[in-house]
């Protein structure tokens, strides 16, 4: 299933792809292009996957209860699974669930963890719903009850990412695409209580997004990049969530000023940095809000990122998880 190469190997060539279509989507295939910056950190490949393709591996995030383990989606095999950083000859599956995975952009897209439970976002095979729900307490978990139906999806700008508030709130992006979003007028920042029926009403945290992919809770902070379609700009900021915070939407957020990105996800680093992935030049970026732009490029990072407690940065390429030294 996977081969490991270990050792303080160099990555010197990295697969980037071009541009967003028209409506802020990212297809699943591209031709590759030159990185626009480099790294002096030593950079080792923990695992390779085989079969992956670009956008396969995703949503990374350190667990909760070992400090070395990492976990992160095969978004169109359906499964999360986790290697641990001391003993990267085994891969655990976490979870597995039947997914609809056709168009591009759907399949499992999604985890965070609430209180010991994990939950999960994924379109449905049979209906192409995007779905948020509760999975079961086995290894490898399913599916154990069913948090919000988002409706129907198209292959693009489908959203599905997951983070969670200090107070135990999923937090969900959605991309304008969905029939949610239609029926909005928008994709947004939606808040889901993990406990709610299918047909809870979601509150709206941040309004008039294209597909808002990449985000990470940081404290009280929603910290979020977003994709642009047609002559927009991707923007990138925060969203105070402390109680009587005024309201930030998109248009409030700050222009890049750069050349598209396809922002694909959003990490906090060990010393509060946040960082974001590029799906066009696939790589991993600090964003700094005083300037406001990113700074150079800190390693590899198609579309996943998170740091563990010592500082090491894993990010996901195209088929394989890669540890950056901090």
């Amino acid at each position: 299933m996977s081969s490991l190469r270990r050792g303080a190997a160099s990555l010197v060539v990295i697969a980037a792809f071009t541009g967003c279509s028209s409506d802020g989507s990212v297809p699943a295939s591209r031709p590759a292009i030159e990185p626009a910056t480099e790294t002096a950190r030593t950079i080792v490949e923990i695992v390779e996957i085989a079969d992956s393709q670009p956008g396969d591996l995703i949503a990374l995030r350190a667990a909760d209860t070992d400090p070395t383990v990492v976990e992160w989606i095969d978004r169109r095999a359906g499964t999360i699974r986790s290697v641990d950083l001391d003993d990267p000859d085994e891969l655990i599956v976490l979870a597995s669930i039947d997914v609809g995975n056709d168009g591009g952009q759907r399949g499992l897209l999604g985890h965070t963890v609430i209180d010991g439970t994990r939950y999960a976002a994924w379109t449905d095979p049979d209906t192409d719903h995007l779905l948020v729900g509760a999975l079961t307490a086995s290894t490898p978990a399913g599916v154990d009850r069913i948090v919000w139906d988002a409706g129907g999806t198209a292959g693009g700008a489908v959203g599905g990412h997951l983070d969670a508030t200090a107070d135990g709130r999923i937090v969900l992006g959605i991309g304008q695409l969905t029939d949610w979003a239609k029926n909005h007028g928008s994709g947004a920042m939606l808040q889901l209580d993990p406990l709610g029926a299918p047909d809870q009403e979601p509150v709206v945290l941040s309004d008039g997004y294209t597909n808002p992919f990449a985000f990470v809770v940081a404290g009280d902070r929603l910290w979020v990049a977003d994709n642009a379609a047609g002559n927009d700009t991707e923007r990138t900021g925060f969203v105070d969530l402390a109680a009587g915070s005024a309201r930030v939407d998109r248009d409030d957020l700050d222009p890049t000023g750069e050349d598209p990105r396809a922002p694909s996800a959003m990490a906090t680093l060990a010393d509060g940095t946040i960082a974001v992935c590029g799906f066009l030049d696939a790589e991993l970026r600090p964003w700094s809000p005083d300037t406001p732009g990113h700074g150079a490029s800190i390693g590899p990072g198609l579309a996943g990122a998170t740091a563990l407690a010592d500082g090491t940065i894993v990010t996901a390429t195209a088929d394989a998880l890669v540890a950056v030294a901090p």
